[in-house]
């Protein structure tokens, strides 16, 4: 019998490893609370990110989109706005964080060659809705840097409609002009989830050049507390802990060869599925890769991913059903989503594991030609 192929396998620090980390932490008499370790943490993305970008780390993304759209579009109160813009073509939490935050998301359609929220689209969207909308949530799909970011920017500014962006999986992501995620909008929020490129088992941030953005962050995710120690905003319980930054340190150190390995297993599957029903995401290369996207045609998805669980291989099919398609969304308003329900029957992501044997992605490639 064949081996099992998982979908995803973390890269994770040895045990032996954390068990010094966690005697620093246990000599340092701070587990959470943004310890020490927080503070170093946080130095080091802030570091890494460049770009003179202010970091907050939060226990995990879905938290970190619930308080960077907070810092950033208020409270629904705040202007009678109801509606935040999010592609459905994404995965359920941001359209969740987006309600948690007291609006309501109103659903937007996909560029089909591309997978990145349609420019076209929005516009249809804000000549009926301008008037109430809060703001923007765009996705950076599959941790691709979406190409017209500049033009979002510009439209938004222009609509004086603030922007948050949710890149999940894009930490070491970078944009066309090469400059890393993170600094764009009024923030970015990124997981630290253990199926992420960057993973540590959970964790999220949030990055943004205002440092007024994530110390409100930071508030929010310390019960709303302000220098006194005084509730004076709606906050949370979000904080991460002392061994969940030392993990991430951990795992920083080494994610430039992280991220090469990833990029090199991606271009040797690009290499081995040359097929005219075969389309690959363009820029994907540029992303921090957390798994390899496919399209192939909708009528022979079925057959593709049935012989691979035939023969014990994980795979997905992101985002299928769409967000708008699930039973808690179903009422949302929305434009037309013709592209976002065709690519959602098109998309095969296959595993991309850490330091991954040629002869596993052989395997996978040669079923996937096969069932073409």
């Amino acid at each position: 019998m064949s081996q099992r192929v998982p979908f995803i396998k973390p890269k994770f620090p040895r045990p032996e490893v954390l068990a010094e980390d966690l005697k620093r932490i246990y000599a340092n008499n701070y587990y959470s609370n943004n310890g020490p370790v927080y503070h170093e943490f946080k130095r080091q993305l802030e570091a890494y990110l460049g770009q003179n970008l202010h970091a907050a780390m939060v226990s995990n993304a879905t938290l970190g989109l619930m308080l960077g759209m907070k810092a950033a579009f208020g409270e629904t109160g705040d202007t009678g706005k109801r509606y935040v813009a999010v592609p459905s073509f994404t995965f359920s939490a941001g359209p969740l964080a987006i309600r948690w935050c007291g609006f309501e998301p109103i659903f937007f359609d996909i560029d089909p060659d591309t997978t990145q929220p349609s420019l076209a689209s929005f516009r249809r969207l804000l000549e009926e809705y301008e008037d109430q909308l809060a703001g923007v949530l765009l996705v950076n799909n599959f941790g691709i840097g979406n190409e017209q970011i500049g033009e979002w920017e510009r439209l938004l500014k222009e609509h004086n409609l603030p922007l948050v962006i949710d890149s999940a999986p894009g930490f070491g992501s970078a944009y066309a002009d090469g400059a890393l995620l993170g600094g764009r909008g009024m923030c970015e929020v990124f997981s630290f989830h253990a199926t992420k490129p960057y993973g540590i088992g959970e964790g999220g941030l949030v990055t943004s050049k205002d440092p007024k953005i994530t110390a409100m962050v930071e508030s929010l995710k310390n019960f709303g507390f302000n220098d006194e120690k005084l509730t004076d905003v709606m906050g949370v319980n979000a904080k991460i802990t002392e061994l969940d930054c030392a993990i991430g340190l951990r795992i920083l150190a080494g994610y430039a060869d992280t991220l090469k390995d990833r990029r090199e297993t991606y271009r040797y599957y690009e290499k081995s599925l040359q097929h005219q029903d075969i389309r690959f995401l363009p820029r994907a290369v540029t992303a921090a890769i957390q798994f390899t996207t496919i399209m192939v045609p909708a009528q022979k998805r079925p057959q593709v991913l049935s012989n691979l669980k035939e023969d014990d291989i994980e795979a997905r099919t992101y985002y299928a059903p769409p967000v708008h398609v699930h039973p808690l969304f179903r009422s949302t308003p929305k434009v037309s989503l013709k592209h976002t329900e065709e690519i959602s029957q098109q998309v095969v992501s296959l595993p991309l594991h850490p330091d991954m044997d040629r002869s596993t992605v052989d395997r996978i490639c040669d079923i996937v030609m096969n069932s073409l």
